[in-house]
């Protein structure tokens, strides 16, 4: 992996940003010891030399032990030399080399200490007769911090430390503070890395599963076990996928069904205006055949012909009658303008009288395969039509020496009626077509008197309207038309 591509990474932007953080804290951290520690132990040295120059200014000198022991304490907690001289420098108590000199014994021959000459550099006089120096000892050279305080009209009591001391505890301090950052800042950028690492690769999924989400891919969720804001995010956003998925599904059902229902639209309207058409056909040729034969009375033809005339006539209106009754039959039907009543009748029985007068006269076979006491739940009217459609269509499509059959069969718990004849195939792209208003097999449109081409949608609306199906399939010698009624009520 490149520096370019790394650089991209969220976990690398977010670890670089709290390590430089942390860098700058710990840069901050050692300059501020390397150029203040010093000056901060040399005011709280001074704090201290100060509580202690009271301190002892204030004890009583009359008990001997009590004093030592006290300047002992403060020599050991704070390494403070602490004197108590005289105006003449004649020492009275000191903690310098472990000796003390009791004041009673000053006038001793044997054993003298003098106050130790000191050049000061600085001097700062503050309240209560404290005084602040900064000196040099002659001898050595070393430099003192040291307090002074005037304990009564002759002694004196002065606390002081070494510069050297101050100075070399700064530096240890210093030392140790630095020494300590870097380990904290080296366990810190380790923590840091964990953490981006951590932190980012919930984040990282959640760009991912959006950049899904704005592809329209819902499928995706986010594993995420945490507990805290990023969890309730992770967890928002699988909601928000799955309801914006149900959305889309939404969407999709409904834009599925507008476009069906545009379809349908479409379809409707083909059909509209090719059932105006062939309305118009159907009734254009019969007009003008009462036009003509009106026209031809209209000039006095001799008898004979004004008879046949007028029969032309009166076959053609008789013609045109029923064609308008058949297609408000069939917009009744499809409408549902004629209520359906339906009973337990025999069908069995109507099949045979209905076989009996379609197929009378006609050198056509007849076969009834339906037993007798076949009763089906069904409006009676109705279902005469549908049986007198398909009877009527087989007849007009069985050649001479044919035959015509009717079946039964269970449809699971309905009855499935069939009519079989011979003749010739249907052709299967023109099957869902013969359901169609005004739709007929033959390409010559020969005109016959009875045949409209409204039969087979009389059929589909009646079954429609029963809420059972119809259909049609070629055989091995001709084609079986079918439809479904239902097994009487118990």
């Amino acid at each position: 992996m490149n520096f370019k591509t790394l650089k991209n990474k969220l976990w690398f932007n977010i670890f670089i940003r709290i390590a430089v953080i942390f860098a700058v804290f710990v840069l901050i951290l050692c300059l501020s010891n390397v150029g203040l520690l010093v000056q901060f132990f040399s005011n709280k040295e001074k704090t201290a030399l100060k509580e202690q120059v009271t301190v002892v200014a204030g004890l009583d000198f009359n008990d001997s032990a009590a004093v030592i022991e006290s300047l002992t304490s403060i020599n050991e907690k704070y390494n403070f030399d602490v004197e108590i001289y005289t105006s003449t420098g004649s020492i009275i108590y000191t903690t310098h080399g472990s000796q003390m000199m009791d004041f009673f014994h000053q006038n001793n021959s044997k054993f003298a200490m003098s106050h130790e000459e000191m050049q000061t550099v600085k001097s700062e006089a503050l309240s209560d007769g404290v005084t602040f120096e900064t000196a040099v000892r002659r001898f050595d050279q070393s430099e003192y911090l040291l307090c002074r305080k005037q304990i009564s009209d002759n002694p004196f009591a002065e606390v002081r430390i070494q510069k050297q001391l101050i100075a070399n505890s700064a530096a240890i301090a210093n030392e140790f503070i630095i020494i300590v950052s870097v380990v904290c800042f080296i366990i810190s950028i380790i923590w840091v890395l964990i953490f981006a690492r951590q932190f980012s690769r919930p984040i990282t999924e959640m760009s991912k599963i959006t950049g899904d989400m704005a592809n329209l891919n819902f499928e995706r969720r986010l594993t995420i076990s945490r507990t805290d804001e990023i969890g309730e995010l992770a967890h928002s956003i699988n909601n928000l996928s799955g309801s914006l998925s149900e959305a889309l599904a939404d969407l999709k059902a409904t834009n599925e069904k507008l476009m069906s229902d545009i379809e349908l639209e479409r379809q409707l309207d083909v059909m509209r205006r090719g059932f105006v058409a062939n309305v118009s056909h159907e009734l254009k040729t019969p007009i003008s055949i009462i036009s003509g034969y009106a026209e031809g009375l209209k000039l006095n033809i001799n008898a004979q012909s004004k008879e046949a005339y007028c029969n032309t006539i009166i076959e053609e209106s008789q013609r045109m009658n029923r064609l308008v009754l058949s297609i408000l039959e069939l917009s009744r039907y499809e409408s549902g303008q004629i209520p359906i009543n339906q009973k337990d009748f025999d069908i069995s029985v109507m099949i045979m009288d209905m076989t009996e007068r379609i197929f009378k006269g006609k050198n056509i076979n007849t076969e009834n395969n339906i037993p007798t006491g076949t009763v089906v739940f069904a409006d009676e009217l109705q279902i005469e039509q549908v049986l007198k459609s398909l009877l009527e269509n087989a007849a007009a499509h069985t050649p001479k020496g044919g035959e015509v059959k009717t079946d039964v069969a269970p449809s699971g718990d309905k009855l499935r009626i069939s009519v079989t004849n011979t003749g010739s195939h249907i052709d299967e792209e023109i099957m869902p077509q013969i359901w169609q208003s005004f739709f007929r097999g033959d390409k010559s449109h020969k005109r016959e008197s009875s045949r409209f081409g409204l039969g087979l949608s009389i059929v589909t609306a009646i079954m429609k309207m029963h809420g059972n199906s119809c259909g049609v399939y070629n055989t091995d010698n001709g084609a079986c038309f079918w439809f479904e009624v239902d097994k009487p009520k118990k």
